[in-house]
């Protein structure tokens, strides 16, 4: 049970509904974890432009959706978040991840000869992050840097921080996971359209302090 109950459709202010309308047109649902954040609408409203470029490819072109969706998953299972695996277990499969390999993420990924040596360095530092073992392991960043840009290597970096930020907020508050289709609506987002992002952005509070759902 929640500790604190998501906003609905009809119950949303003048900036709750701006949220869940754009959210719902760029990741296909508004999830509970919005729901909930959303209480806090200035605050949600900011995260979700946040989120959007960091979780997604199409904003920033620099890291593929795929190496996100490891570094997400491996950050969420060692914080045992059941609300963020669930949902992006669905996701990682949308993208091309079979169960094996989704299960070997958090197993011997190290020994496993499903990922490459790009992927296993991405998923090396999620878990550095998750642990804070990086000043432990500094051989993990030089592994990192084997593969990726320095502005791939942010991304990831801020992909991972951000999870190890969502799990505890939805963790802590008891998030309750969605039905199963509605988790599975996940699969409809791997990309974001660019212009609906840029409209997203126009429409929030900080625009001129619009508040009407559609920014006008």
């Amino acid at each position: 049970m929640a500790l604190i109950p998501i906003v609905t459709d009809d119950e949303a202010n003048p900036q709750q509904a701006v949220l869940f309308e754009h959210c719902s047109k760029m990741l296909g649902r508004v999830a509970n974890a919005v729901r909930v954040a959303a209480h806090a609408p200035k605050i949600a409203q900011a995260l979700l432009g946040f989120m959007i470029p960091a979780l997604r490819e199409e904003i920033t072109g620099a890291l593929s959706i795929d190496i996100k969706v490891l570094a997400i998953l491996k950050t969420s299972m060692l914080n045992g978040c059941d609300y963020c695996v669930g949902h992006n277990t669905a996701l990682g499969k949308a993208v091309g991840y079979s169960d094996e390999q989704i299960a070997a993420i958090e197993g011997d990924y190290h020994a496993s000869e499903l990922f490459n040596p790009a992927q296993k360095a991405a998923i090396a530092w999620a878990e550095c992050l998750t642990l804070r073992t990086y000043h432990q392991k500094p051989e993990v960043m030089r592994e990192l840097k084997e593969h990726f840009s320095q502005e791939q290597i942010v991304e990831i970096t801020m992909v991972s921080g951000f999870f190890n930020f969502w799990n505890r907020f939805t963790d802590g508050l008891q998030v309750d996971i969605e039905a199963s289709e509605q988790v599975g609506l996940i699969r409809r987002s791997k990309k974001v359209d660019l212009e609906d992002y840029m409209a997203y952005m126009r429409s929030a509070w900080w625009n001129d302090n619009k508040t009407t759902a559609g920014g006008t």
